[in-house]
């Protein structure tokens, strides 16, 4: 059965599996059961800080293409909310974990294979699509972990680092993020053709596919074989 695809949920119910994954994935589950080894943690949060100034640029790219004040407004807020908010609340979190994991991971500063992938994508998009291409690939990003804390928090182990992680994209501050991109896309995405809409969801799939690949690369702490020795 076909989905419509007239707005943002129907975008996320056309992604299908490859959304589900990502609300069922081992490294966030096992996250919030306290049973993720630190080490895998503070792998993904090195290689997070590496892909956060990336996805900062990218909405940078939106807001300079904005045709109006609403469009500048809505990506300006959400670029401050990634440079002034989760990249400093990410290096906390790296400072945190590696007080409980102080050996290095390998090539922390280095961009792993899936870092690559998804930063070099997020980037293609923006050199090449429109403003409403760039919003359709983050927000699997964004809309993803709101989701993915919001449904470990209630029953999650106590953690000195995991619960911060939580409790942050579980917010409602967070949820608040969401929703006003969600909100600011979908206004968009109802002035779009059938072709326009379909292409929409083909970048919100590979915005799901690539979230998963991320999440993967940091439970096995995948990383180059020269780099990781």
């Amino acid at each position: 059965m076909s989905v419509a695809l007239e707005s943002s949920a129907a975008l996320r119910e056309h992604a299908g599996p490859a959304w589900d994954a990502l609300l069922t994935h081992e490294f966030p589950v096992r996250l919030a059961a306290a049973t993720l080894p630190e080490e895998s943690f503070r792998f993904y949060v090195a290689q997070n800080l590496l892909y956060l100034p990336e996805y900062a640029r990218v909405i940078a790219f939106a807001a300079a293409r904005s045709a109006d004040g609403a469009g500048l407004g809505e990506h300006t807020e959400s670029l401050v909310n990634i440079v002034s908010t989760e990249i400093p609340q990410n290096r906390r979190l790296l400072e945190a974990i590696s007080a409980i994991a102080p050996e290095p991971t390998p090539g922390e500063d280095v961009k792993a294979p899936a870092t690559v992938a998804y930063t070099s994508w997020l980037l293609s998009i923006a050199a090449t699509g429109s403003t409403l291409d760039i919003a359709a690939a983050i927000l699997p990003c964004a809309w993803s972990y709101g989701d993915i804390a919001e449904g470990l928090v209630r029953d999650a182990a106590d953690h000195p680092v995991y619960t911060e992680w939580l409790g942050f994209f579980a917010s409602a501050d967070y949820r608040a993020v969401v929703d006003r991109q969600r909100a600011a896309f979908d206004a968009e995405l109802a002035e779009q053709d059938d072709a326009g809409r379909a292409r929409l969801a083909d970048i919100f799939l590979m915005g799901c596919r690539l979230e998963k690949s991320f999440w993967g690369q940091g439970l096995a702490m995948q990383h180059w074989d020269d780099v990781a020795g």
